[in-house]
């Protein structure tokens, strides 16, 4: 883990402040990181001023050695300084890394989420992908605080299993 002082800014009211955030996360050193990721925690904050809860966007790298993949959360269009045996996988927001840390999570394939997501936002706006039930042969998702199943096709199943 690595930290460093941010600024951030209060999307509501405008208050700036410094916050310390680790920008470094390696798989299997932080049992309280890799938990705030699976549960869509890790980049929220509430503004000490206005206490509106709002996701903070910051660069931040997660790394999976054994995989050989990272997870870079920036709004830089390249990333450089990674070995190129190594799957760099670049998200412009906490959302998009989100989804790409529960598929690098559970061994899914990232482009099947963002598809079915794709989908499933445009019945439910605020739709978003949480696990893969494989006993039960669904996705779970969240809308709104409630828990959908959306059951999968053999083929759909095999498609999320399949990492290229």
């Amino acid at each position: 883990m690595k930290e460093r002082m941010i600024e951030i800014t209060c999307p509501v009211c405008g208050h700036v402040f410094q916050i310390k955030r680790d920008t470094l996360a390696i798989a299997g050193i932080s049992d309280t990181i890799e938990k705030r990721l699976k549960d869509g925690t890790y980049f929220q904050h509430v503004c000490s001023k206005c206490h509106h809860l709002f996701t903070m966007i910051y660069p931040f790298v997660f790394r999976d050695a054994q995989k050989k993949t990272s997870l870079v959360l920036s709004q830089q269009p390249t990333i450089k300084g990674f070995d190129q045996e190594e799957k760099v996988i670049r998200c412009k927001d906490a959302d998009s890394f989100l989804l790409a840390y529960q598929a690098l999570a559970q061994d899914l394939r990232l482009s099947f989420l963002i598809r079915k997501q794709k989908q499933w936002r445009k019945i439910w706006p605020n739709a978003s992908f949480e696990s893969y039930d494989q006993e039960h042969h669904c996705l779970w998702l969240r809308v709104q605080g409630e828990w959908k199943a959306a059951r999968l096709t053999k083929e759909e199943e095999q498609e999320l299993k399949t990492i290229v």
